[in-house]
């Protein structure tokens, strides 16, 4: 689920606190992979989107997106960020 907070940052929704972070990892890789199907990334820019927990809002990493030479979106999620 993608949604924008209330300072306009883009941010999923995706997985439990009780979820193994193998399982997180895997929830955040797939909705990161749909995400970049359709986000919107300005030439020379990273966008920043948060990727939070359902049940209770605990951070599980942020994922940077930003196009490479072929014009296409790319991008990395950064777990070192999590609260959890």
């Amino acid at each position: 689920m993608n949604r924008e907070n209330d300072n306009g940052r883009k941010s999923v929704k995706c997985g439990k606190t009780t979820d193994s972070i193998k399982t997180l990892t895997k929830l955040c890789n797939d909705e990161a992979a749909k995400l970049a199907l359709s986000i919107k990334v300005p030439n020379q820019s990273v966008v920043e989107v948060s990727f939070w927990t359902e049940d209770f809002p605990e951070l599980i990493c942020v994922g940077k997106y930003s196009k490479d030479a072929n014009d296409s979106v790319t991008y990395e999620l950064d777990f070192s960020k999590s609260t959890l």
